[in-house]
């Protein structure tokens, strides 16, 4: 493989081939054209769960999220009985930017999903949606915030689909502020370049385009679900339009600085049927257990008790704000917790169940039955009976078309690690509802979801010596290793992907080959203060990815 000097990466968050190919052929992407002309390019396999955090993650570790140990926005801490945001922290491996810095590397980063608490490098970290607020996301750097609000005052954490939009001018109204993010994102890399001139890696991602597709996919009119609508069609193409003029202006400083250019998403995207009510499934099928009218009662005590315990913390810091992930998943669930075998208490692109036994609570006050070995693996075949059996009620076709047993598949004790028992995989064009719905269907409409993630992401090299073309077919998990080696520095032996190599062959990646998960966390402790998981959590309710 040819060695380059730099590699500059543009992450395109939801980007899929589905959409880029027909905005090329329309004239809206002339600058993405020019890129994948002279590129090696093809399709990318995200990870399961195909989420963004746990993704990019991937992206910048080299490893699936067995080993990193990131599989959602948020996780289940078990010892406290309650979902919390994930963090830096809790990445179980090297990132790309510490083995840059262990090099003597500089590298810089802007909006990566995953880097908060930011790590201390040579060159600039700026985190993306899990920081709290573009402060906190700035506090470390305080140069290149000064600068940034002077000279590229458009840079941000803004999100700005809520919902799908109900009315022309709102979709307009939104799309402009969507393409003047893209240019704000871009604007904050050649400010970062002016920084730190000696940078080897130079990722800027741009996130907005997940939200974009998700509240707008008809209107891009790129599938069979697409609406043939001129004027609201037009104005959805000028989001395509401004991440265009985005990658244009990083296409050019990459000329300049003679640095190879590859393009990546985290995942791909496609229309969205509505959402899979699992925990509805879980009840249907006797594995998770609705209160009697004492348990009610004892609900309430519950979440009583939960609120008693945020007055009070309230109480001592009158600036603070209560979460609702601060509440325990006891207080939040109407389940009888004595009985209940396994629930899902998080994730939207997959289910993520856990055995609900008293062993994964331990230290912790809980209803939570003992459970011998023997009867939590009848737990996990139990709940996973159920959603392997599930079918739609009116197509009879599988809800579910993937199950994994962490425990079997991957050799590890799911309650060890803090990991879910089971992972299971919707059907293509579903996501997943965990909130319990008394009388709810399994599957239910949502028409501000008309679009969701898919596995097929996309991929693109260019100035690294690979034959130009869509010849390429790799994983996520290669995205590190390759641009290491496009550096020319070695790949550590833990880092589960393999490069592209210089004849546009992909090397077979060990993505679906059992995983052996790392020893806990590597990294110094950190906990989101309440106020901080509160505005987390709205932004990912903004984003599509809480109810």
């Amino acid at each position: 493989m040819n060695t380059v000097d730099r590699v500059m990466v543009l992450g395109l968050d939801g980007a899929t081939w589905t959409v880029l190919d027909p905005m090329m052929e329309r004239g809206h992407m002339p600058n993405l054209k020019a890129l994948v002309s002279r590129a090696a390019s093809g399709t990318l396999r995200s990870i399961i769960p195909p989420v963004t955090t746990a993704a990019w993650t991937t992206m910048m570790t080299g490893c699936g999220p067995v080993r990193h140990g990131v599989f959602d926005h948020r996780y289940y801490d078990a010892s406290e009985g309650r979902m919390k945001v994930n963090h830096s922290g809790r990445i179980r491996v090297p990132t790309l930017w510490r083995l840059l810095d262990e090099a003597g590397r500089s590298s810089i980063s802007l909006n990566l999903p995953g880097l908060y608490p930011p790590p201390r490098t040579r060159g600039i970290v700026i985190c993306g949606m899990d920081a709290p607020h573009l402060e906190a996301a700035l506090a470390t750097e305080p140069e290149f915030a000064a600068r940034m609000k002077a000279e590229a005052p458009d840079y941000g954490l803004g999100y700005f689909w809520k919902r799908a939009p109900r009315s022309l001018e709102e979709l307009t109204t939104n799309a402009a502020r969507t393409a003047q993010s893209f240019l704000g994102r871009a604007q904050g890399g050649i400010l970062a370049d002016r920084l730190v001139p000696d940078w080897s890696v130079l990722l800027v991602q741009f996130q907005n385009l997940d939200p974009f597709q998700h509240r707008v996919w008809p209107y891009l009119n790129v599938d069979e679900h697409g609406v043939d609508q001129p004027e609201w069609n037009s104005a959805a193409a000028r989001v395509i339009e401004g991440l265009d003029q985005a990658i244009g202006r990083l296409v050019e400083l990459a000329d300049r600085r003679g640095a190879a250019v590859m393009m990546v998403s985290d995942h791909g995207f496609g229309h969205c049927l509505g959402r899979i009510n699992v925990n509805r499934i879980l009840i249907d099928a006797g594995v998770v257990r609705l209160p009697n009218w004492a348990g009610k009662i004892e609900r309430k005590t519950v979440r009583v008790l939960d609120r008693l315990r945020l007055w009070s913390q309230k109480r001592e810091d009158p600036t603070a704000r209560s979460a609702s992930f601060d509440q325990s998943v006891a207080a939040q669930y109407p389940l009888d917790w004595k009985r209940t075998r396994a629930f899902s208490p998080h994730q939207d692109t997959a289910a993520m169940v856990y055995v609900n036994s008293a062993s994964r609570h331990k230290g912790v006050r809980t209803a939570a039955p003992e459970l011998t070995p023997g009867q939590i693996d009848e737990a996990r075949q139990a709940a996973a009976q159920a959603l392997a059996e599930a079918r739609h009620p009116e197509t009879g076709a599988p809800l579910f078309t993937q199950l994994i047993h962490m425990a079997a598949e991957h050799g590890i004790d799911p309650a060890a690690e803090g990991y879910p028992d089971l992972i299971a995989v919707p059907d293509a064009p579903y996501w997943i509802r965990t909130k319990h719905f008394s009388r709810g269907a399994w599957v239910e409409s949502d028409a501000n979801l008309p679009g969701t993630h898919r596995p097929e992401g996309v991929i693109a090299l260019a100035g690294a010596g690979l034959v130009p073309g869509r010849n390429l077919s790799a994983h996520l998990i290669d995205a590190t290793p390759t641009i290491l080696a496009l550096l020319g520095l070695p790949i550590p032996s833990h880092i589960e992907g393999k490069p592209l190599v210089g004849t546009g062959v992909i090397a077979q990646s060990r993505l679906d080959q059992p995983t052996e998960a790392l020893g806990g966390p590597h990294h110094r402790r950190f906990e989101y203060s309440d106020a901080e998981q509160e505005l987390i959590e709205q932004r990912l309710a903004d984003l599509g990815y809480l109810e």
